[in-house]
């Protein structure tokens, strides 16, 4: 089972990109995710990368901006490349299925 499902707030604002000639978008963007320390109880923060496709991310970059706060329900991918130096690199982000707006309306707008 590959289930991810996190709240947190946009680090930036958005932009929606265009591919196959304008008839499918996508969005990619890093969640700053709340933890707490264990060791001084201080505030930290996890930054998870998401990308979101279609209108899941035609609905996300209309309504959100950074600072907004969004839950999101996702699966796992990962994937690797060689960097310019021949390094074999990893990366993981979350592909968005579902989310929900967490901000009130006045807080959106």
């Amino acid at each position: 089972m590959n289930t991810v499902s996190i709240i947190g707030r946009l680090t930036r604002d958005l932009e929606l990109k265009s591919f196959n000639e304008g008839k499918g978008f996508y969005t990619r963007f890093t969640l700053a995710i709340n933890k707490v320390s264990n060791k001084d109880l201080q505030p930290e923060a996890d930054f998870i990368n998401i990308v979101a496709w279609n209108g899941a991310a035609e609905n996300i970059c209309k309504y959100l901006k950074k600072g907004s706060q969004i839950g999101i329900t996702g699966r796992l991918s990962s994937s690797s490349y060689t960097d310019k130096d021949g390094n074999k690199k990893y990366s993981m982000e979350v592909v968005a299925e579902d989310f929900k707006f967490l901000d009130n309306k006045q807080q959106v707008v």
